[in-house]
């Protein structure tokens, strides 16, 4: 092919290559009528006769309209068309942050990792094909990803533009047709292929990002779709053990050789996908659906509405656990007999000195009972003057720590003038019965300690930066402003963009520490066992920022803008807006082995833990007592953090 390298294809001057493969090459060229840079795809024709030629170009422009028509967040806006010498081209906008493919050379990826970067795909996909808009060549060079990780999916019908006049031998390339090891077997002998072919190649995809390699490899093109066709899937937990059953079971329904055997629509699968990332959990968190959208409560989705009382609410404790809600194995802080025993037995030596002094030997009767929770039979009968009370008292070590008051102010601002809030010591429940890393629930121990009131913002970062002890974020736009970190009209918005160390340093540069992640979980729910920082009320948009359905913002807002939203210590947004990172290693049986008091975290680990849900995930994922993880390194525009202070 020709290389048009300085070239002009009308307003579009081409500045450089970007990549070739069998059906096109991508060229960075410049719109000299809206000065700005694009992606300009130049479809190869060498194969074609020229009486092919002819039809595949009336052919193009039918398809490249339609092509334009399709609007989504992750599909690859289409903006022009044209032709050149013969050469039928589709202008693009450019992403400079490369391809699925690029990051796969660095392995495999966690599974839900995994998921949550094809879920956007599988999205796309469906809504692609409720458009009557087939892929066909959907594998990890066409998915893109944005500066901020977003994945867009490219090459939307190119395939189909000139593979009905190719007249190219399958056992050299088939390349016009699409990409062998990603091919259903149904394209290698039929053209009239459906949307369940792309299922099958989004299928490979995934595949080959959980293990770190394609299912089917052989020498030759025809070689691979023979194997496609005739060989067993390799069972994908050969190569990642750990991988859910769940997830495995969906990879081998979504690449069935027989079409029918597959899930029967793109949303089918992301359904699935998404309910796997979601857990884990039993059932979905009451009041969300499975795209993350509030809904009534229906009996086959969620537990009946949560009693009003205390002492409902105890009795009712079993069905919250299958429910798949956020509740404790144990009763919860405001009611533990281990507290009431030993008043009760203080009440006994109160009642047996009154009763000695006074001769009055019924006033345990009357009152003594009701006060220390025991049955008054059992006092009269132990209430004698002739009898030591003293074998009572041994259950008095099973006060672990005593609810003493703390001598600390309620907030206080610190050396660099950020608002931080107390939490008192004390113990919590942590954990819930909702997700495998979240089990068992089990009650911590912490010492008070102090929370930033608001996630960091980029004023507070700045400060940092400009004192030469911080690096800046690794980008300074968001999901949808291009300037962002120093534009003094988001100075008090969450910093994001910024990796762990990034985060680690400024909170050290305070004289403060990333919170573990038993500090993070108490911050925001509190001792009451709470599912999110405000309650058990399902999350709305006026209560976090975060993806319902469809984005209650689509980017951060403003710290603290929602004043319902709080923690119990007067914290803000510890739900959505930004994920915050956390000082600890991340392992997913952690809570089995953790210590009671103060725990740490694992000693070591690949990736840290992060916590809180952003403006861009789903209500699930904004639980108090979910855990998340990402490697130290990354950064992106919904992840930020926040600082903890030992008094």
């Amino acid at each position: 092919m020709t290389n048009l390298l300085g070239q002009s294809l009308g307003r579009y001057h081409i500045l450089e290559r970007l990549g070739e493969g069998g059906m096109a090459t991508v060229y960075k060229a410049y719109d000299t009528r809206l000065e700005t840079d694009v992606a300009v795809k130049v479809i190869r024709t060498d194969e074609l006769s020229p009486k092919a030629l002819g039809r595949a170009l009336k052919r193009f422009e039918r398809e490249a309209k339609a092509l334009a028509r399709l609007t989504h967040a992750n599909i690859v806006k289409v903006t022009d068309f044209g032709e050149y010498e013969g050469r039928p081209y589709l202008v693009m906008e450019y992403l400079p942050g490369g391809t699925l493919k690029q990051r796969l050379a660095g392995g495999p990826m966690p599974w839900r990792e995994a998921i949550r970067l094809l879920l956007p795909i599988a999205r796309a996909l469906d809504y692609a094909h409720r458009q009557g808009m087939i892929h066909r060549d959907v594998k990890p060079s066409n998915i893109l990803i944005t500066e901020d990780g977003d994945p867009l999916l490219t090459d939307f019908g190119i395939a189909k533009i000139l593979d009905e006049e190719a007249t190219v031998d399958l056992t050299g390339t088939s390349a016009a047709v699409g990409t062998p090891e990603y091919m259903a077997p149904e394209q290698a002998t039929s053209k009239s292929v459906d949307a369940r072919a792309d299922i099958y190649s989004l299928g490979i995809v995934l595949y080959e990002i959980l293990t770190g390699r394609k299912p089917f490899v052989a020498d030759t093109p025809m070689a691979v779709l023979i194997k496609q066709a005739t060989e067993p899937l390799p069972r994908p937990t050969q190569f990642t053990r750990d991988l859910p059953p769940r997830l495995e079971q969906a990879l081998l329904k979504a690449l069935a050789k027989n079409p029918d055997d597959r899930y029967q629509s793109m949303g089918e699968l992301a359904t699935a996908l998404e309910g796997m990332n979601e857990a884990k959990a039993v059932r979905p968190v009451p009041g969300i659906s499975s795209s993350g959208k509030a809904e009534a409560p229906k009996e086959q989705r969620s537990a009946p509405p949560r009693p009003a009382s205390v002492k409902a609410e105890r009795l009712a404790a079993a069905e919250e656990k299958t429910a798949g809600l956020a509740g404790s194995k144990q009763p919860r802080d405001g009611f533990r007999w281990s507290r009431w025993i030993p008043i009760g037995a203080l009440v006994l030596l109160l009642g047996a000195a009154l009763s000695i002094g006074n001769g009055l030997l019924g006033l345990g009767k009357q009152g003594i009972g009701p006060l220390g929770g025991l049955a008054t039979s059992t006092v009269t009968q132990t209430l004698t003057p002739t009898k030591t009370l003293t074998p009572t008292l041994t259950l008095t070590p099973t006060l672990t720590h005593t609810a003493t008051p703390t001598p600390y102010p309620a907030e206080i601002t610190d050396s660099k003038g950020i608002q931080m809030a107390l939490v008192p010591a004390g113990e919590f429940t942590m954990g819930s019965d909702s997700y495998d890393d979240e089990k068992p629930v089990h009650q911590v121990y912490l010492d008070a300690f102090y929370m930033d009131v608001y996630e960091v913002t980029n004023a507070a970062y700045k400060t940092c930066v400009d004192a030469g002890r911080c690096t800046p974020p690794h980008r300074t736009g968001s999901s949808t402003r291009s300037s962002y970190y120093g534009n003094s009209q988001f100075d008090n918005y969450p910093v994001i963009n910024v990796d762990w160390n990034q985060a680690n340093a400024y909170c050290e540069w305070r004289g403060a520490q990333l919170p573990t992640e038993a500090q993070w979980e108490k911050a925001a729910r509190g001792t009451d066992g709470r599912i999110y920082p405000w309650g058990d009320t399902p999350p709305t948009c006026s209560l976090a920022n975060f993806y319902a359905g469809k984005y209650c913002v689509g980017d951060t807002w403003k710290a603290g803008s929602s004043e319902s939203g709080k923690s119990p210590y007067g914290i803000y947004d510890l739900a959505g807006n930004v994920r915050e990172w956390v000082a600890d290693w991340y392992d997913s049986s952690y809570y089995s082995t953790s210590p009671s008091n103060s725990p740490q975290g694992p000693a070591s680990g690949q990736s840290r833990a992060v916590r809180g849900g952003s403006w861009n995930y789903y209500g699930y994922g904004i639980r108090s007592a979910y855990r998340d993880w990402v490697v130290p390194s990354y950064s992106f525009n919904g992840l930020g953090f926040r600082c903890a202070l030992s008094p």
